[in-house]
């Protein structure tokens, strides 16, 4: 499925269209995520965040959202000097930069299907003195432009809700991927056991152009692919904390108000998926 596909496209114009958003406003390091946050002590950040400067509030939730990357990393162990990785589904590229700062012998490379993005992550590889190991490039993680057995590491961070397609995403990251690689996807997904969950996935798929899958469909989607779970991990309870801590905010995206109680009653579920290829 090439970038011109019309729902490909339709999801590239929502990120051509956001510049100076909610995400951009959070990022004064240069940083800029486009994913939940982690919020381990719910009473204790909401307490802090109340005394806050509308500056020191936004800065708390970005750093909840670095805490999130950062915990997602540890489960693509310690890269080789010389691995090279797959950010797919790149945003603005935050999670490359901080992968790139952490691993000075890595090589990232990072898809979106935004001209836009690209160019901005491109901007903040350079500023970081970091383009010459990390690049970005406009394209489909379901039609991917590298070779077979280019990269060690695969990283999809809150981007597969975009897919209309789990197996042909499994089968193409598995196609650029190297035997052994790991991949690491975080994504939204829908509680199939909770009555509200299809009533909450098509809000969110009306706001942000998703696609939110099942559960399920991220492990019978890889099968067949090279792709072996190794594990999963709950992070449903931290992320609702972290909504929650939006919805206190001044400058809040307007989203807070579906997605806050989604994630608290569990009708949406935030999980960690890390595979493993095999040949």
């Amino acid at each position: 499925m090439r970038a011109g596909d019309p729902w490909l496209a339709k999801v590239a114009a929502l990120y051509d269209s956001k510049r100076r958003d909610f995400n951009w406003r959070l990022a004064p390091d240069g940083i800029i995520h486009h994913h939940n946050g982690l919020v381990a002590d719910r009473a204790s950040f909401l307490r802090r965040l109340a005394k806050a400067s509308p500056g020191g509030a936004e800065r708390m939730i970005h750093d909840s959202e670095t805490a999130l990357a950062k915990l997602g990393f540890r489960y693509l162990g310690r890269p080789r000097p010389g691995a090279s990785l797959l950010d797919a589904g790149c945003g603005r590229g935050g999670s490359s930069l901080l992968l790139a700062g952490r691993h000075p012998g890595l090589t990232v490379r990072g898809v979106t299907l935004s001209g836009y993005q690209a160019s901005a992550a491109r901007s903040a590889a350079r500023a970081r003195g970091l383009s010459g190991r990390v690049r970005f490039s406009k394209a489909s993680m379901l039609d991917l432009p590298f070779g077979r057995g280019s990269f060690d590491l695969v990283w999809a961070c809150e981007s597969t809700e975009h897919v209309p397609d789990l197996p042909a995403f499994f089968l193409e990251t598995a196609r650029v991927a190297r035997p052994g690689a790991r991949l690491v996807v975080i994504a939204w997904t829908r509680n199939s056991a909770h009555r509200l969950g299809r009533r909450y996935a098509a809000l969110a798929d009306k706001a942000y152009v998703t696609r939110i899958h099942s559960g399920e469909e991220y492990l019978k989607g890889a099968a067949g692919s090279g792709w072996r779970l190794r594990l999963t991990r709950d992070l449903t309870g931290p992320t609702a904390a972290y909504w929650a801590a939006r919805a206190a905010l001044k400058s809040a995206s307007g989203t807070e108000s579906f997605m806050a109680p989604a994630f608290a009653g569990r009708a949406l579920l935030y999980i960690l998926y890390s595979y493993e290829l095999q040949r």
